[in-house]
C-alpha cells in the first residue's frame, strides 16, 4: 500500500507542476517576464515534466508486481488483447508521425518558427485525440493488472482525459470555426463517427 501512496504523491507533483506551467496566465507572465528568452519556455518545459514524472514512473515499474494481482487475462482472450493493442500502437505511432516533434518539444520555438497547424486527417481524422486515445488502450489492455497498475493507469488516464478538454478550449480559441466543424465531424476518443463513415461507403 506505501508503493501505491508514493505514486500517488510522486504523480499529484508532477500534475501540479505540469498543469501550473501549462496554464495560459503563467505563461502570459512569464514571456513579459522572459522577453526574448521566452522561446526557451517550451523546451523547458518539456524538461521538467520529463524529470517530474520520472519518480513516478520508477516507483511504478520498480513495484508494481510487490503489490496483490486484481485479475489475469486468462489465455484464450491473449489474441484479442494482441489485436486490440496492435491496433492501438499502429494508430499511436502514425498519429505520432503526423505529430510535428520539433514544434512539440520546444525545439522550433528557438528557432522562431512556431508552427500553428490544426491537423484533420490520417489518425486525427479517426479521432481528435488517436495519441491519448492509443496509450489509454494500451494502457488498460494489459494482460495483469495489480494494484499499483490499476492505479497508476487509471491517474494516468484521468490526467489524460482531462488534459484532452483543456487542450480543445485553447484550439477552439485559435482556430475558431474550423475547429467546431472539425468536432461535429470527428469524434473525441472512440471512432464512432469515423466508422459510421466507413459503413456508409460500404
Amino acid at each position: 500500500m506505501n508503493e501505491i501512496i508514493t505514486f500517488i504523491l510522486y504523480f499529484l507533483f508532477f500534475i501540479g507542476i505540469h498543469s501550473a506551467l501549462a496554464a495560459g496566465y503563467i505563461k502570459k507572465r512569464a514571456e513579459r517576464l522572459l522577453g526574448d528568452k521566452f522561446r526557451f519556455y517550451r523546451l523547458l518545459y518539456t524538461i521538467l515534466s520529463f524529470f517530474t514524472i520520472a519518480p513516478a514512473f520508477l516507483t511504478w515499474a520498480t513495484y508494481s508486481n510487490s503489490t496483490q494481482l486484481v485479475y489475469s487475462v486468462p489465455l484464450w482472450l491473449y489474441p484479442f488483447i494482441l489485436l486490440i493493442r496492435l491496433l492501438a500502437t499502429g494508430m499511436l505511432v502514425y498519429a505520432a508521425l503526423q505529430t510535428d516533434i520539433l514544434d512539440f518539444t520546444g525545439i522550433r520555438q528557438i528557432q522562431g518558427k512556431n508552427k500553428n497547424e490544426l491537423i484533420t486527417k490520417g489518425a486525427y481524422g479517426m479521432v481528435r485525440h488517436p495519441l491519448y486515445s492509443g496509450i489509454i488502450i494500451l494502457l488498460f489492455t494489459k494482460t495483469e493488472m495489480t494494484q499499483l497498475d490499476l492505479t497508476a493507469i487509471i491517474l494516468i488516464s484521468i490526467y489524460l482525459i482531462i488534459g484532452a478538454y483543456i487542450e480543445e478550449r485553447r484550439l477552439l480559441a485559435v482556430f475558431g470555426e474550423e475547429y467546431r466543424n472539425y468536432k461535429k465531424q470527428v469524434s473525441m476518443f472512440i471512432p464512432l463517427k469515423w466508422t459510421g463513415k466507413l459503413r456508409s461507403q460500404i
